[in-house]
This record gives C-alpha cells, sequence and structure tokens, in this order.
C-alpha cells in the first residue's frame, strides 16, 4: 500500500498532502479455468460447493443461486450444471478440494 500511494504521489504531486486513513485486503477466490465450482464433492455427499467466483460474483449471482437452488431442492436446473462441477479438475491431477 506505500508503494502505491508513493506511485501515486510521484503521479500526482498536488496529492502530497494526501494520506492514508484506512487499507484493507482480501483474498478473490478462482479456479484454474476461471469458471466457478457450484455443485456436490463426490467426497462429501450432500455438500454442495459454490466458490471460485473471481469477483464475478455480483454478476452472475442471480443465476448461480438459481443453480444451487435447483441443486439442493433436486429441481430441472437452470442450466447444465456440468461445466461448473467440482470433479472437473480430477483429470488434471487434483486429489482433493484444496488441490484445485
Amino acid at each position: 500500500i506505500r508503494l502505491t500511494h508513493d506511485r501515486v504521489l510521484a503521479l500526482l504531486p498536488a496529492l502530497k498532502q494526501s494520506k492514508v486513513t484506512a487499507t484493507w485486503a482480501s483474498y478473490i477466490d478462482s479456479t484454474p479455468d476461471g469458471v466457478p465450482v457450484i455443485g456436490e464433492l463426490a467426497a462429501m455427499p450432500g455438500l454442495i460447493v459454490a466458490a471460485g467466483f473471481s469477483g464475478h460474483g455480483f454478476g452472475i449471482g442471480p443465476g448461480a443461486g438459481h443453480l444451487i437452488a435447483d441443486l439442493l431442492t433436486a429441481a430441472t436446473p437452470i442450466v447444465d450444471p456440468k461445466p461448473y462441477a467440482p470433479g472437473r479438475f480430477a483429470r488434471h491431477g487434483a486429489t482433493k478440494v484444496a488441490d484445485f
């Protein structure tokens, strides 16, 4: 943060008196293919995972929420859930959730 602030001051000297008063950082979850994981974990039947939205959760949240609800209630899914299946990484050597 300090380095970024120093760069801003170098580019915009008019902000020389500015101060950083608060900071925040977080982890952005993502998957190797950039597609969220939505589905049941084979190793934990009954557990539906919805993760790896890579910061796009706000935009795709309504559709993802509908798909998750469909999976939880055994309704016909709003979209094909296969592209989001947690097991899709197994063919690349991932053996558990933490590997992807």
